[in-house]
């Protein structure tokens, strides 16, 4: 029994379940191309990842608080055409990046401000933001060319290593640590999950339900922002419609990790195995050949097979739960019988 409950324990850690499939698949792709765990080939996987997974967190964060964000794969990349425009004028690094980064978070105060003040649906105001993004890169690119820089620093950004780690990963790394303090040991982690939960509820026990939302936009923004930053760095050039998609990965991901589209569920860790899952998946296909056309399917099918996964899994434990709480009140029932038994024959005796 104590053996199942700690099995069934471990199991019932989010994101647990998608680690086994992650792992699995990662010995998958092994096995068919030797190449796939070589360091130049994990070296441009973690590169090639680093948008995807800084964007599914961001949606992960605004899922946990009870919302959703449509606009994080056009804002990513309108925060890449700014980058790129600030550097061609001849802006300091440290002025592009923060220009692209400022461009995410405005784009994340806006969407916080539709939903928070204005109280527009989530969904419809983010997808207007989505648009307000694309046609803005559009008219962006149309003005300015957007490549051609040549500082060394900007494209180290994801072509540079510390120690043999590319220097996006460690960027990312730190990112998803803060993240995680922020969500699991901070006061503004648990409103997030109350509001998810029940916004009324959490209205009712004094949370500032607006003021939490807005907040979980402007970080889906500003980690947009920073994706876009590491896209301008590893294209080397921004066109027209970049990030387009990039938000049904994003959100994707979360899901696939363990994050509860309904809010108030799931972890950092569980949104990093979602996005690294479907990141892995793209990087095998890649080194195996198959035809980018395919990537959408295989792509769709694997979440759709790591979601019923993960909700069977859950299933289990929830019956495994169920059984031990039945047995546990049958075995209640069976000790306090013989004592109810004895009160009774003693009243019988009086």
């Amino acid at each position: 029994m104590k053996t199942s409950t700690a099995v069934s324990r471990l199991m019932g850690t989010p994101g647990l379940p998608m680690t086994i499939i992650l792992i699995v698949a990662v010995i998958v792709f092994q096995l068919l191309n030797p190449i796939f765990l070589t360091p130049g080939a994990l070296s441009s996987y973690l590169t090639n990842a680093m948008p995807i997974l800084l964007l599914t967190l961001g949606s992960a964060i605004v899922i946990i608080g009870g919302g959703i964000d449509l606009s994080v794969g056009t804002v990513a990349g309108l925060s890449a055409g700014t980058t790129m425009w600030a550097l061609v004028a001849g802006a300091p690094l440290w002025v592009g990046i923060l220009v692209g980064c400022v461009t995410g978070l405005g784009f994340g105060l806006l969407n916080g401000i539709l939903v928070a003040v204005f109280r527009i649906n989530d969904f419809i105001a983010t997808l207007a933001t989505l648009n307000i993004a694309a046609g803005l890169l559009v008219v962006l690119s149309q003005a300015t060319l957007l490549q051609g820089v040549t500082d060394e620093g900007f494209a180290a950004l994801t072509r540079g290593d510390v120690f043999g780690i590319p220097i996006s990963f460690v960027v990312a790394a730190g990112i998803f640590v803060l993240a995680h303090l922020l969500i699991s040991k901070t006061v503004t982690g648990r409103r997030m999950y109350a509001i998810g939960i029940s916004a009324e509820a959490a209205n009712v026990a004094g949370v500032s339900v607006a003021r939490s939302r807005m907040f979980t936009f402007v970080i889906s923004g500003l980690l947009a922002g920073v994706a876009g930053v590491f896209l301008a760095s590893r294209l080397g050039a921004v066109q027209a419609f970049l990030g387009i998609g990039y938000e049904f990965t994003a959100i994707a991901g979360a899901v696939v990790g363990g994050i509860a589209l309904a809010g108030g569920a799931g972890s950092v860790w569980a949104a990093l195995i979602g996005g690294l899952f479907l990141a892995t998946v793209q990087q095998g296909l890649r080194l195996n050949n198959v035809d980018p056309v395919y990537f959408s399917i295989v792509t769709a099918l694997a979440i759709v097979f790591g979601v019923i996964f993960d909700r069977q899994v859950r299933r289990v434990l929830l019956r495994g739960a169920l059984a031990r709480t039945a047995a546990a009140l049958v075995d209640r029932d069976a000790s306090s019988a013989p004592a109810s038994a004895g009160r009774e024959s003693k009243e019988e005796v009086r």
